[in-house]
């Protein structure tokens, strides 16, 4: 099943074009909390927002055919390192399959350093990243997770 779903995804980073389907997938409220994101209540602000991150390429799409299901973000933090977040839509999560993007997405983009945080209650998100070589830094209610920087 894991290696059948996989096989139907396809990542690709996002354009301005992809618009309304990246505002669907944020329109529920539960993933993007449970991601850690916090998104602007004004419909107006949050769309212009969304245009922006398209606009600069921050945002890197999982599609099933015509189906954006989730979604790898990339966010430019201070001395060269970027913030990594990332969600999946609910029908598609517990088969391996983020771990899987972010190892796809990582072999395509080798120089970036990067940053995480993930609850201390998230596993599944410490998963993905403990997977793809991310080694934690903090401990708490919130983890800190990075790879790429000495």
């Amino acid at each position: 099943m894991q290696n059948q779903q996989q096989a139907k995804l396809k990542g690709r980073w996002l354009a301005p074009a992809d618009l309304a389907a990246v505002m669907a997938l944020l329109a529920d409220e539960a993933l993007t909390q449970a991601a850690g994101l916090t998104l602007a209540p004004d419909p107006a602000l949050r769309q212009w927002a969304v245009s922006n991150w398209l606009q600069e390429q921050y945002l890197w799409g999982l599609w099933a055919g015509e189906q954006l299901v989730g979604m790898i973000a990339t966010f430019p933090q201070a001395e060269a390192e970027w913030a990594l977040g990332y969600l999946l839509a609910p029908a598609w999560q517990g088969h391996g399959l983020m771990t899987a993007a972010v190892a796809t997405f990582l072999r395509a983009n080798p120089t970036l350093a990067l940053v995480a945080e993930v609850t201390a209650t998230n596993r599944a998100s410490q998963r993905v990243l403990e997977h793809n070589d991310f080694q934690r830094q903090t401990q708490g209610a919130v983890l800190t997770y990075r790879r790429g920087r000495d």
